[in-house]
């Protein structure tokens, strides 16, 4: 069976249209910036004791034998008002290692040794360079009050996945279409 040099010509056209995608998807994978894993909010009561951010890192890591992730919170009122410019409350780095679970627990009372205030709302934002090495994870205040999430591969598989395939199936629905069309048929 031969092809016309014109149906060759669109899936040539249609294969380096997949390529070119598939390395963007490889380039943006590889940025070093931290990206948001999770922006949730967070309430803390009167019995609040804690407020816990449990991680799970993944079976394994790509190019590296660690991995950080970054906690920032705000009081949620001002950042409702001021976004990431409002100040924060409490700042926290964590870094883990493959199959490694970390939990970490911040304080909530009225002395000043505590990191964060009973009765108050708060707003969550964790980053952390590379997803794919969070297994998972949870923050919440240890009372179970309002707010709180679970993230990681469950809650999230594979971001980006879905664009990837989806140009790769509009190039090769439009190479069918131009060739069936070039062909005569309707």
């Amino acid at each position: 069976m031969q092809f016309s040099n014109f149906t060759t010509a669109v899936v040539a056209l249609s294969l380096i249209t997949i390529a070119i995608a598939g390395f963007a998807a490889v380039g943006a994978a590889e940025d070093t910036e931290l990206t948001e894993l999770e922006n949730t909010t967070v309430e803390t009561t009167e019995n609040t004791s804690y407020v816990e951010l449990d991680l799970e890192f993944a079976e394994e890591f790509t190019n590296t034998d660690s991995e950080a992730l970054a906690l920032t919170v705000y009081d949620e009122t001002e950042y409702n008002e001021s976004g990431e410019n409002a100040t924060a409350v409490l700042e926290d780095s964590v870094t883990g290692s493959p199959n490694e679970t970390v939990r970490n627990e911040y304080t909530v009372g009225t002395e000043a040794e505590d990191d964060l205030e009973p009765e108050t709302e708060y707003r969550a934002i964790i980053e952390v360079e590379n997803e794919d090495h969070i297994a998972g994870g949870y923050i919440a205040a240890d009372d179970e009050s309002v707010g709180g999430v679970m993230f990681g591969e469950d809650a999230d598989s594979v971001p980006g996945f879905g664009a990837g395939v989806a140009v790769a199936a509009a190039a090769i629905a439009t190479a069918g279409l131009v060739a069936r069309t070039r062909a005569g048929g309707a």
